[in-house]
């Protein structure tokens, strides 16, 4: 019976049904995405086919496809084969190191992730399970090309990480998992039952055989204490699924994918009388799902649990009773328990075109599935009327003509409400209404190429300045020519929101391009503008978005970076930001020199991590020691060496800082010059270390860079 209500549950929430299989579809080589205009009425479509024997079959037609919306053929406009290289084995040294530059260069071709761990429905014992699987998909599956992000469906943002492609990032965000499952809803309502038992059994006087329990302490009419706080963490799970679908609802053109690493929700939806959560639960589920096949999220399921029969919690059940009045309270509870939480997450699943890897212990197979599904795929896209039955769910079924094949895609949608209002970053006043559209999307935006480096600073008390350098490449721009001059408007936005998504600090600058002729030229052959930019931030985790908005040809581009930023009043050393310049920066046309920066190095900072060897580089950093009860020293260690595991170390240079006795922080500013005609092409990192004598705290700070053969002054 509760196998043939849970189907039920299926068919209230998707309306319609089509019968979908699994896959399993091995990567290979990369194909650009299709561009999609901007258009309400665009229907995206993802399908995965696959062979009897379960192997993707890439080599179809567009004419291969037929496609019905509510039982009328459609005629795709868009068609499109999506074939993203798997993931390689991680490199240890990537994944500690994050670079301190992001580009907007190049096209978005990466995959989306957001991994959603359900603490609120995962037992503080098999925490580490979850950390260990969700650590490996990210070790495992994820390409520097993708972006993912994590989430805990608790609302812990201290825990939370935006989209990054910084793996180390992403760990770190797991590693703050922690499980706060309720206790089983059996052994709840069976701790009610013995104490109402007992309880009957006292006041009776009576030491007999337990029959005075009767009727009325059957468990179907005992309640659960805990029924209002069961019900809440439901909702709220179902609500991070829902919002998690609407923010990456403006993304088109790729799969989407939700890993959500849960137990399942176990909360009886059909019994409304005892369980007074039950019909909003159900319409929780009904927009959650609603919502990620309007926004073309695919959710993939996984439950850390294997293959199981909840034997942690049986052991402490079985220990009290088995009691055959009580229905749950004995084995048949935890399977029905089971049972319900699987399929809840079974039903996510399915009905958003996903599959759940759930009642098997090879989680590693399931998350490789998982890589592959989200890696080969076709795209179909069709146009549709979203005046015809508005805010009605519409079926979606695809098939292939050719026999012997299984398709799996979104089994539908509701189109969304054409009235609502586009969503906006918060942005300083003034700014142009598609610069701030670009720096609320998902995704970076790569109209107008340019690079963005940020490093930390001191400022007064416990808060710092960031400073940033934008690069834009000038042979993008739009030039309209006007009396022999060219003219290129541009607009520079940037917001720094917190991991409470709080903006914190933000900066708008315009320049107006008047270029000669020869100027002009040199913008064309590598040239560019380099914008400087400082924001006081108190001490957080931040992710800074930058815009860049050209007024000619309307184009716009934009790309986040992630940065923390230090409480340097607390810590008894620790180092700014590394800044780099070098004999190349004169290439691009520096706007505003940093007031800060100006007499610390010869030339302007520079947002680019890879040089020639006729190039010398110059760096900087500061070094905060704060003062003991004696004086002492600091020892501070610039060192270069190679990328690869056990690298050599090619440069190497130490010097020692003198700090005096008192409460104080000390700036000291470290400045090293070194010339890269001795060393060979490839990847290496530079390292700055700051060690005190007396003992105790170690500072480091890391960048990548590249030495390189080419002469190409905007290589990354």
């Amino acid at each position: 019976m509760r196998r043939v209500l849970l189907i039920l549950l299926t068919l209230v929430i998707t309306t319609f049904l089509s019968a979908a299989g699994h896959a399993q579809a091995p990567g290979s080589a990369q194909q650009p995405p299709p561009t999609f205009k901007t258009d309400v009425n665009l229907v995206e479509v993802h399908v995965v086919v696959t062979d009897e024997g379960g192997n993707f079959v890439g080599n179809l037609a567009k004419d291969d496809f037929e496609i019905y919306e509510a039982g009328t053929l459609q005629k795709p406009s868009v068609f499109h084969l999506v074939d993203t290289p798997v993931a390689a084995p991680a490199d240890a040294v990537g994944l500690a190191i994050d670079p301190d530059v992001r580009e907007a260069s190049q096209r978005f071709e990466g995959r989306l992730f957001v991994i959603v761990l359900d603490d609120l429905h995962t037992s503080a014992l098999r925490s580490a399970s979850v950390k260990r699987a969700a650590r490996q998909f990210i070790e495992r599956h994820l390409t520097e090309k993708d972006l993912a992000a994590v989430i805990h469906t608790s609302g812990r943002s201290d825990a939370a990480q935006e989209l990054t492609p910084s793996r180390r990032l992403l760990l770190s965000a797991v590693d703050r998992f922690h499980g706060q499952k309720l206790p089983s809803l059996t052994a709840e309502r069976l701790a009610v039952h013995l104490n109402d038992r007992d309880m009957e059994r006292a006041a009776a006087g009576s030491e007999g055989d337990g029959s005075s329990s009767g009727s009325g302490n059957r468990q179907s009419a005992t309640d659960d204490p805990r029924d209002g706080e069961r019900g809440m963490n439901a909702q709220r799970a179902l609500g991070t699924i829902k919002d998690v679908a609407r923010w990456m609802a403006d993304v088109p053109g790729r799969r989407k994918a939700l890993v959500l690493f849960s137990e399942g929700i176990e909360y009886d939806i059909y019994d409304v009388f005892n369980n007074r959560y039950a019909s909003s639960i159900m319409a929780d589920a009904r927009e959650a799902v609603a919502a990620a096949q309007r926004a073309n999220v695919v959710v993939y399921a996984v439950d850390p649990r294997g293959l199981t029969q909840l034997g942690d919690e049986a052991i402490a059940i079985q220990s009290l009773s088995d009691d055959p009045h009580v229905d749950d309270g004995t084995s048949r509870g935890f399977n029905n328990e089971l049972l319900m939480a699987q399929e809840s997450l079974i039903t996510l699943a399915q009905e958003t075109g996903g599959f759940a890897i759930v009642r098997t212990n090879d989680l590693a197979g399931g998350l490789t599935r998982v890589e592959r599904d989200t890696s080969r795929y076709y795209v179909l896209g069709y146009v549709s009327d979203p005046a015809k039955s508005p805010g009605r769910f519409r079926n979606i079924d695809v098939k292939v003509t050719k026999p012997g094949l299984k398709v799996r895609a979104r089994r539908g949608y509701v189109p969304a409400d054409l009235k609502a209002a586009g969503r906006l970053a918060d942005v300083k006043p003034g700014t142009s209404p598609a610069l701030a559209a670009a720096l609320t999307n998902a995704v970076p935006v790569s109209d107008v190429p340019f690079r963005v480096w940020a490093a930390p600073f001191k400022a007064q008390g416990s808060k710092a300045t960031v400073a940033l350098a934008v690069e834009i490449e000038g042979s993008t721009l739009k030039y309209r020519e006007d009396n022999g001059r060219f003219l290129e408007d541009l607009e520079l936005s940037i917001i720094a929101a917190d991991h409470n998504g709080k903006v914190r600090g933000s900066d708008r600058q315009t320049m107006n391009l008047k270029l000669k002729p020869e100027t002009h030229r040199i913008m064309l052959s590598g040239g560019g503008v380099r914008l400087l930019s400082r924001i006081e931030l108190p001490p957080a985790r931040y992710q800074i978005r930058v815009g860049v908005h050209e007024s000619n040809g309307g184009a716009v581009g934009s790309v986040p970076i992630d940065l923390e930023v230090p409480d340097y009043s607390k810590a008894p050393v620790s180092i700014s930001g590394l800044v780099l310049t070098s004999t190349s920066a004169p290439r691009l046309v520096t706007m505003k020199p940093d007031p800060l920066l100006k007499d610390a190095l010869p030339l302007p900072p520079v947002a680019i991590r890879s040089f020639t060897p006729t190039e010398t580089v110059h760096l900087f950093a500061e070094v905060y020691a704060r003062s003991a009860k004696t004086a002492h020293e600091v020892d501070v260690v610039v060192t270069v060496r190679e990328a690869k595991r056990h690298g050599a170390t090619v440069f190497n240079r130490r010097e020692t800082i003198p700090v005096g006795s008192g409460r104080a922080v000390q700036i000291n500013r470290h400045r090293s010059d070194l010339p890269l005609r001795d060393i060979k092409v490839g990847d290496y990192i530079l390292s700055v270390e700051a060690t005190p004598r007396n003992g105790g705290h170690r500072a480091v700070r890391e960048v990548p860079f590249i030495v390189r053969a080419s002469t190409s002054p905007l290589t990354h």
